[in-house]
């Protein structure tokens, strides 16, 4: 953190230092990667060598010595950091263009960096690529982009001296736009400025206008191409505020609505300060996450950004009613500053936001507080602690902290107080009893809503997996939205969307991650999917999972009881965040836990309490998914959720041509395990996973990785008898299989993964789904 702050410094003080481009446009035929190549290298080639190497050359240029030794001080202080244990991190090794050597261009990991027309490497490269540029125009494989002092940044591109050596470059024809662009960067991403979500990406003013990915080929995939360089009307300008619609995200009907209700929330900041003095904001209106975050990189409900003034928000039903106040946060970063105690700094634009996630934090924290999920005010106060809570937890804490703040101390003492809190153990120890009282009077003045919970169906459907991490083949996708019609076609009426977190020791409790990068499964994302799927008349759950490295969560265990709370408490504030999203956007199933084995069999009295606390909060059904075999047959607390979920990957046959007689015989044993915990607990039980790849003798080992061959016969022979098997079984309330992708083309056409779209299994599953 402290390296990031002296590069910020460092690139003030440089300041920017313009030049006049000159056109460069190569006679020379536009060429891409040669396909008369003995084999065109894959992008898993390409990562594969910088993982290897984990070291990149920045090789740079400028005619103008004084912009030359700007690059050179920033490329400097990079150069001087080590590298992490992240899988994005490498040292940076940097080098003039003119002094470059060929053996330098084959051997390294090459960045490239320069107005197009100043770098001679960068000269010699981009004509081995789907680009070329002038003054006046970018092409991007058949597409002209006008050149608006445009930067062109390309990500993972073939080496034409060494094809299976990546090279990147940063470029464009005006050199102080360049640069201006990299320091941006650099301040932004730090070391990590060569990492971008699209394979290419064009910058207009720093915002990403046109942006993709390439093909096998290394052309441009023109069903990956985005233009948003048109399509963006101005819909109001006054002194203070101006509205910029992207792609008729707003109907002009609805400016003067959205004016008004602007006007109201920062009338309340300007007569809380007593001061209206601050710049003209630009509110950005976008039609969805998508395409939010294809132009901002940014994918949250909204943001803003001091560095023009701005504010991004997303415009549609979705999140009709609700502002999260992130234009206040602008307003009070110029009028008032930051607290050294960032629960304020959160909280101040909260307390003066309306409708915070649709119903207000009041209305929000009284849930929280009568359900024992509040925060206390020493964590409120810590400013790290904060860094690992639930975004959604702190904010509304926040938001009501403040609140209390106000109301205990007053205004003119909270404001004195803001900048530099300082509380000693005895305060804070006072404060603590009266927030105790504050958030009780919360639960009585703020009801809870009544909310009928649905019955549970029949679910026919699968867990929806987030395949694609490029924002536009994820969660908050269009594909995804494809994705899901394609289930609803085949009589999906039910889906279980898995957002992951990851840990990498079994042994050692760590706090766990909350996804917010854009294409991650981030709350927009997973919100987007939930959403839509609602709306096609699904029964939706939220099934939250850990990836654990080398092992599975089966194998989390630890070395003592104290280690043990102290896991529980981390992916209890973890889980509760999901339970909190489900609460806030109607989702009809929370999955508390998933395959915990050794957790849920040696504390199941710890589960017992997570699962009251947890229910005390989500008004929608409970279940957990239990690895089959010991976990399932054996877990206490069955009785304690709304039915029982069942991860089933027991084998059908340890045979390699078993007859479907055979397989459906063992089955049958499986089926006997299977009643015997339902006839304990007398819960309805669900197959909240099982599924088959589509390889050789799938029936023998369902869970585990398989070897290359691909078989789509024997997935569909296994789907055939597990459907056939649990018809019109009283216990069973239904299936959803692993898995279905968040984007139709995952894996090509011939795969042996999991999935069975476009596949036999397919047909095997429309059959039964829609009888």
């Amino acid at each position: 953190m402290k390296k990031k702050y002296v590069l910020l410094a460092l690139i003030v003080a440089l300041g920017i230092v313009g030049y006049a481009g000159v056109e460069y446009f190569p006679k020379t035929e536009i060429k891409v990667v040669s396909e008369t190549l003995d084999s065109i290298p894959t992008r898993r080639e390409l990562r594969r060598s910088f993982f290897e190497k984990r070291e990149i050359l920045v090789i740079y240029a400028a005619k103008d010595s004084v912009l030359s030794n700007k690059y050179e001080q920033i490329l400097k202080e990079l150069s001087l950091l080590e590298p992490t244990d992240s899988w994005r991190s490498a040292k940076i090794l940097y080098k003039l263009a003119d002094e470059v050597t060929e053996e330098n261009l084959r051997e390294n990991v090459v960045f490239l960096l320069g107005a197009i027309q100043e770098n001679k490497v960068l000269k010699r490269f981009i004509d081995q690529t789907p680009f070329q540029m002038n003054t006046k125009e970018i092409e991007i494989g058949s597409n002209k982009i006008p050149n608006k002092n445009s930067v062109l940044s390309v990500s993972f591109y073939p080496n034409p001296l060494m094809h299976k050596m990546p090279f990147s470059f940063m470029t464009g024809t005006n050199a102080q736009q360049v640069f201006a662009f990299f320091a941006e960067k650099v301040i932004e991403n730090g070391r990590s400025f060569y990492w971008q979500n699209l394979n290419y990406e064009l910058y207009n003013d720093n915002q990403r206008v046109v942006m993709g990915d390439f093909n096998e080929q290394w052309k441009t995939d023109i069903s990956t191409f985005f233009d948003f360089s048109k399509g963006n009307k101005v819909l109001l300008n006054a002194e203070k505020y101006q509205f910029v619609n992207h792609k008729n995200a707003l109907k002009p009907s609805e400016v003067k609505s959205i004016e008004e209700q602007i006007k109201r929330n920062t009338s309340k900041v300007f007569a809380f300060l007593d001061n209206d003095n601050f710049p003209k904001i630009t509110y950005n209106f976008y039609n969805n996450t998508e395409e939010k975050g294809l132009i901002t990189g940014n994918t949250s409900q909204a943001h803003f950004d001091t560095l023009n003034n701005s504010v991004h928000i997303i415009a549609n039903k979705i999140y009709k009613n609700n502002n999260i106040g992130k234009d206040n946060e602008l307003l009070l970063r110029h009028l008032l500053g930051v607290s050294n105690k960032d629960i304020l700094t959160y909280g101040m634009p909260i307390f003066f936001t309306d409708k915070w996630q649709m119903k207000g934090y009041k209305y929000w924290s009284a849930r929280l507080a009568e359900s024992d999920n509040t925060l206390p005010v020493s964590e409120l106060l810590d400013n790290s602690f904060l860094e690992m809570e639930s975004s959604l937890i702190r904010d509304c804490m926040a938001g009501s902290f403040v609140d209390f703040l106000m109301q205990t101390w007053g205004k003119k003492t909270f404001l004195s107080h803001y900048k530099n809190v300082v509380l000693s153990t005895q305060e804070i120890k006072d404060l603590e009893a009266k927030w105790q009282l504050y958030l009780k009077n919360l639960s009585k003045t703020y009801p809870k809503e009544e909310m009928v919970k649905k019955e549970l169906p029949y679910l026919k459907g699968f867990n929806f997996a987030h395949e694609g991490y490029s924002i536009y083949n994820g969660y908050g996708s269009k594909k995804a939205t494809e994705s899901l019609l394609k289930q609803k076609s085949m009589g999906s009426n039910a889906m279980a969307i898995v957002p992951y977190t990851g840990i990498d020791n079994i042994n050692e409790a760590t706090p766990l991650h909350f996804s917010n990068s854009a294409g991650s499964e981030n709350d927009e994302a997973v919100v987007h999917a939930l959403t839509t799927a609602h709306d096609m008349g699904m029964y939706t759950m939220l099934k939250p999972q850990i990836y654990v490295g080398g092992s599975w969560p089966g194998g989390i265990e630890m070395p003592s009881d104290e280690e043990w709370d102290l896991f529980h408490d981390h992916y209890y504030r973890w889980i509760r965040h999901y339970a909190f999203l489900a609460e806030i956007y109607g989702i009809d199933a929370l999955c508390i836990g998933v395959e915990f084995t050794k957790a849920t069999l040696s504390k199941p009295d710890t589960w017992r309490n997570m699962i009251k606390k947890t229910r005390g909060l989500f008004s929608g059904h409970l279940t957990y998914a239990a690895n089959w075999g010991e976990e399932f047959e054996n877990i206490e607390f069955w009785d304690d959720l709304d039915y029982i979920g069942l991860n089933c990957y027991y084998p059908l046959s340890k045979n390699d041509n078993p007859t479907d007689q055979e397989m459906s015989g063992n089955f049958d044993l499986v089926k006997k395990k299977i009643e015997k915990v339902y006839d304990r607990f007398e819960k309805p039980i669900v197959f909240t996973e099982i599924g088959f790849r589509s390889v050789d003798a799938p029936w023998k080992n369902p869970h585990a990785e398989a070897d290359e061959s691909i078989n789509e016969e024997m997935q569909a022979r296994c789907y055939e008898i597990i459907f056939k098997g649990i018809e019109n079984e009283p216990w069973c309330k239904g299936i959803l299989w692993w898995k279905f992708p968040s984007f139709l083309e995952y894996r090509g056409e011939d795969n042996s993964a999991f999935t069975p779209n476009n596949k036999l299994a397919e047909e095997t599953v429309r059959k039964w789904f829609t009888k």
